[in-house]
């Protein structure tokens, strides 16, 4: 699909504005194809934190560049709060992470005091593509919010939808999914979702909707079969979980049976995190890091354009 949205990310991009990343413990498969790729593609220029031997191994020729610095900081927790302060004080632009806890990284990102806080909430947002679908959608949330309640979920829409607003100019439609459209005390997932929608109403340029099954959400079809007449008819850019575990699944629907175009970073932050996991194929690794660097080229230029204004 040559008119995809990963397959336009590389040429959207700015090549005069490169951005840096910073990887904690960077001796890590999971990025290192990315980041190679990237370096080589022109789009990047990183800061490798942690074991400078093991780095250059990883990284072959890579770790030569002149784009590449390496620090060498070798316990996770000190490489991880080195890598927010690379970010604090101006050296990089965004962060991946590396061969480190998640929960470590975020640890240094939300610190009160050496952090990157900026959003109420920082989310999880997962970019796909269904397969001969062309078009950009959002899942959230398949890796941080567990059991998130009504004013969780609509910190997370404001994520997602702030998001989605840098790559398209109209209004977003977004799915509170739930088992079916009928609110009941024994679905507390239906609950959670009118209980989001009576409070969005009033949404500029965001019309959210819920509870709404998967399929009214995905397929026009079903939505006429089932006679369902909500705003959103097959048409849903942002998909909201109830749980954790749903987005868990769905996340893992898209990569394995679906073998959806996709990439998954962090947002809430003062600048995006990028996350990979070793299960995620090549394509994700280097799509996650693409939208880390198209997100914080995106945010550059509004500040850019919000100054000349």
């Amino acid at each position: 699909m040559s008119h995809s949205f990963f397959s336009q990310l590389v040429d959207t991009l700015d090549k005069n504005l490169k951005c840096r990343v910073a990887i904690p413990l960077a001796n890590d498969d999971a990025c290192a194809y990315a980041v190679c790729h990237a370096i080589k593609t022109g789009i990047l220029q990183a800061t490798l934190i942690g074991d400078p031997e093991q780095i250059r191994l990883m990284y072959g020729d890579v770790a030569a560049n002149e784009n590449v610095t390496i620090i060498d900081v070798r316990d996770e927790k000190a490489a991880c709060a080195r890598s927010v302060k690379e970010v604090r004080e101006g050296r990089c632009d965004i962060l991946m992470k590396g061969l480190v806890a998640t929960s470590t990284l975020l640890k240094s990102v939300l610190s009160s005091t050496e952090g990157l806080r900026q959003n109420p909430l920082l989310s999880h947002l997962t970019f796909f593509e269904f397969p001969g679908r062309p078009g950009l959608k959002i899942l959230t949330d398949a890796a941080m919010c567990i059991a998130p309640d009504a004013e969780t979920i609509k910190k997370e829409i404001d994520n997602a939808v702030e998001a989605f607003a840098l790559f398209n100019n109209r209004e977003v439609k977004v799915a509170l999914l739930a088992a079916n459209e009928k609110v009941s005390a024994k679905m507390p997932s239906t609950v959670l979702a009118e209980t989001v929608v009576k409070t969005l109403t009033n949404k500029d340029n965001v019309c959210v909707e819920g509870p709404i099954s998967f399929d009214l959400a995905v397929s026009a079809e079903s939505a006429r079969i089932k006679k369902y007449h909500g705003k959103i008819q097959g048409d849903a850019d942002i998909f909201v979980v109830p749980r954790l575990e749903t987005g868990n699944a769905f996340y893992k629907s898209l990569q394995y049976y679906v073998k959806a175009s996709m990439g998954g970073l962090l947002y809430g932050a003062k600048c995006p995190v990028v996350l990979t996991s070793r299960a995620d194929d090549n394509d994700t690794k280097f799509n996650s890091l693409l939208l880390g660097i198209a997100l914080w080229q995106k945010a550059q230029h509004q500040t850019t354009m919000q100054a000349a204004s």
